[in-house]
Parts: structure tokens; C-alpha cells; sequence
């Protein structure tokens, strides 16, 4: 069947599209069963598709009916709505899988310790955490020779180092939403989940068609969506099964890692992130010897540090210390996020898209500013 494009598309043939388009996907699988999620999140990449068509099957009954139907989305969702947009149900679904809950002041509640159990997959681990970081991610890990990131301790050497890639099993829904929309109509947005819904020619029965033809696009292509968007992580593991997982969130402490009959499982706190040791104010105390004068501080940081510059911002003298210091760098290390834990305390009335470097930006910020940041960085460190 070909799908029209250019113009707007007749009501009739539109009527007729989406009648089609919605019996090919009830027919490509089977229909899903109108319960609550599995508990259980997915643990391998296959899993997605499906799991992410029970996240539509949810979306649809937060907005089950026309009178739940916000016909204005303004690109917000709030917590206690009563009516809910296209986008915004989806979000709820994501979210109520992710385990986030929102007050009114759209807060989370705090984080948990989570059972990580992973299972043999070619010549790594496949495996999963529950929800982290308020999403669902799917992991992939080998063994490896070593850190890559830098040391994390001066008194110890890792047991053994695992490194792989994390990826939201929530990720393709909203992607896969935006491209369904050139599914099921003509028409051309400037935002398309956005526009469709508020688009005075949608009706409710376009409304449910979308959902059901959201569904067997996920099942299609929900796991080859995961390779668009992941993030890399390491493990490193002390004797007696402690360590530390580096992920783009943060580091956060491993404890029980143990592989047995083929099987890994640990868990990870995430409650609170990894404290700074003696290594991260070696690290700031190199910073901090950096950037000793207005000639050398870079009051342009784009994040992106060149091996040969002569100029550093907060950011990229942080990096440049990390390197020296322990060998290499990690964005989310504990040096760099008890500076970034003063800066927000600096500056609880400014919104910075980045902190380090919005910070390092901002005209109002001195020279002594930022030497008072790593002296007092270095000072918290117990």
C-alpha cells in the first residue's frame, strides 16, 4: 500500500489508511493482554519490542477515552493532570515503568539499591537492573584488560574490569511515536507527536488507531532502535566482590558481584553516589595549579579539550588533571561532582545547561571564584 504524500490527505482516504494500517498490525502479532507490565523489565535487547508495545497498551488506557483527551498539548505534562495529550500518556507509561514518582513540584522519589542479574550472551553478560536512573536499561558487558577512565584508587588494583554499553529500553517508544505520526497522515509538523495532537482534524478513533499502530512498529524495530542511543559504562571489582560502576549518571558502589553457573549478579547503590577519595584531590589540588591567572583561564568552554591548549576552563582543567593524575578521565567522576555539588550551591537562583561550564561562562564569575571552587572542593574532602 502506498502511503500518500505532499498534501493533505482526504478524510475518506485517511479513514481508510488508518483502518488498514491498524488491522496489519493486529494482524502481525498477536493481541497483547490488557493487564499491568510484566514486573520484570527486559533483560536482553529482543525483549524491547515487545515490552515497549505493553508501554503503548498503557499509554492508551491513560487516555481512554474522549473525554480524558487534552486537544492542547503545550509540550508539559503535569503531574496531576486529568486530561492527557498523545505525548503526554506516553510519557506517564514511560515513567510508571521507569518507576518515577512525580509530586506536584514534579520530584522524584529517591533511589534504591538494585539486584543486577545478567545471564551469558556471545562473550559477554546481558542483563538488567530494574529501573535506574529513571529509566529501564538493558546492559551489555565483557571482561576486559583494564580501566580505561582512570584509576579510581592508589592502594588497590582491580580483581577484575568489566566495560560494555547501557541503553533505556523505554528509548524507541517516543521515537519510534514521532515517525508513526508520517505513518498515519500526510500532514507535516514542526513537532509531530505535538501538532498531530493538537491538529483540530484528529479525531479520538485516529487517536486509538495511532496507539495500535505505535505497538507493531515497536515490535518491528524496537530493538534495532536501541542502537542509536546508548552509553558506556565500566565495573571494576576488589576482592570480596566490591567495586564500582562508572556510569554516565554517576559512580555508584557494587557490592555481592559474583558469576556462578554462567550467571552474574550484583548489586548497586544508587542512593548516593561514590564519595571523592585521596586520588580526586590530588586531581583538584592539579586543577586548582592550572588555572593560576586570567591569561591562562578559558572564559569560552565549549567542553571540548584540546591535548595542545594553553588555555583551560574549569571543565577541561578538571579533565587535564584527571589525566595526569590517574591516567585518564570520566566525565561523572567524584572530583568533578563535588565541584559541580558547589556550584549549584553557588548559584541555586541561575539554570545552567551544563553546569561546569555555565558556571566557567558566566560573567559574574572571577578568577577568584573559581580558586576558591577547587579550594573549597578540596577542603570537603574527608
Amino acid at each position: 500500500m502506498t502511503i500518500l504524500r505532499g498534501g493533505p490527505m482526504p478524510a475518506h482516504l485517511r479513514i481508510f489508511l488508518l483502518a488498514s494500517l491498524m488491522s496489519v498490525a493486529l494482524v502481525a502479532h498477536a493481541p497483547l493482554p490488557q493487564t499491568t507490565l510484566s514486573v520484570p523489565p527486559p533483560t536482553t535487547k529482543a525483549e524491547v519490542g515487545r515490552w515497549d508495545a505493553e508501554l503503548v497498551q498503557r499509554a492508551a488506557r491513560i487516555l481512554a477515552s474522549p473525554g480524558q483527551w487534552n486537544r492542547a498539548d503545550t509540550g508539559t505534562c503535569p503531574a496531576a493532570a486529568k486530561t492527557f495529550s498523545i505525548p503526554c500518556a506516553l510519557q506517564g507509561a514511560v515513567e510508571e515503568s521507569a518507576g518515577v514518582q512525580r509530586d506536584h513540584a514534579g520530584t522524584n522519589q529517591p533511589p534504591a539499591a538494585s539486584d543486577c542479574r545478567f545471564h551469558a550472551a556471545g562473550d559477554g553478560q546481558e542483563g538488567s537492573c530494574g529501573p535506574l536512573f529513571d529509566e529501564v536499561p538493558v546492559f551489555t558487558i565483557s571482561p576486559v584488560k583494564a580501566i580505561t577512565t582512570g584509576r579510581w584508587r592508589a592502594d588497590a588494583q582491580p580483581s577484575e574490569v568489566w566495560a560494555g554499553t547501557m541503553t533505556d529500553a523505554e528509548y524507541p517508544v517516543m521515537e519510534e511515536a514521532e515517525k508513526t505520526v508520517g505513518l498515519v497522515t500526510a500532514k507535516k509538523y514542526a513537532t509531530p507527536l505535538n501538532d498531530y495532537n493538537n491538529d483540530s482534524s484528529t479525531t479520538f478513533a485516529d487517536v486509538q488507531a495511532f496507539f495500535h499502530v505505535l505497538q507493531d512498529q515497536l515490535v518491528k524495530h524496537g530493538t534495532s532502535d536501541l542502537d542509536d542511543n546508548f552509553d558506556a559504562l565500566e565495573i571494576e571489582i576488589y576482592t570480596g566482590g566490591s567495586g564500582v560502576i562508572r556510569t554516565y549518571a554517576g559512580w555508584f558502589a557494587v557490592s555481592g558481584f559474583a558469576v556462578r553457573d554462567s550467571m552474574l549478579q550484583f548489586q548497586v547503590d544508587t542512593a548516593q553516589e561514590v564519595p571523592p577519595n585521596d586520588l580526586d584531590r590530588e586531581i583538584l589540588q592539579h586543577a586548582s595549579a592550572i588555572i593560576t591567572s586570567d591569561a591562562v583561564w578559558n572564559r569560552a568552554d565549549n567542553r571540548k579539550c584540546a591535548p595542545t591548549a594553553h588555555t583551560w576552563s574549569i571543565y577541561c582543567a578538571e579533565e587535564q588533571a584527571s589525566i595526569e593524575v590517574t591516567g585518564g578521565f570520566h566525565h561523572r567522576r567524584p572530583a568533578l561532582e563535588i565541584v559541580r555539588q558547589i556550584v549549584d550551591e553557588r548559584t541555586q537562583k541561575k539554570t545552567y545547561q551544563h553546569r561546569l561550564m555555565g558556571y566557567n561562562n558566566d560573567p559574574s564569575t572571577h578568577l577568584d571564584d573559581v580558586r576558591s571552587l577547587f579550594a573549597e572542593a578540596i577542603a570537603r574532602i574527608k
